[in-house]
């Protein structure tokens, strides 16, 4: 993500995570993988929790 500055919807952020965190649990991931999207999930929950105290949710 660096460099891209992307707006996304509390709503959309939390299709991303539940998309990703079904994805992680692919058969035949990588320690690479794994870690890579672990990093992103991160971002991800990071950017809802600044939702939530921004919004008020």
């Amino acid at each position: 993500m660096s460099g891209i500055n992307t707006k996304f919807s509390y709503k959309q952020l939390h299709t991303l995570k539940h998309a990703l965190l079904e994805y992680m649990q692919r058969n035949g991931i990588t320690d690479a993988d794994f870690k890579s999207e672990q990093n992103l999930l991160l971002k991800i929950n990071y950017q809802i929790e600044e939702m939530k105290e921004r919004y008020h949710i």
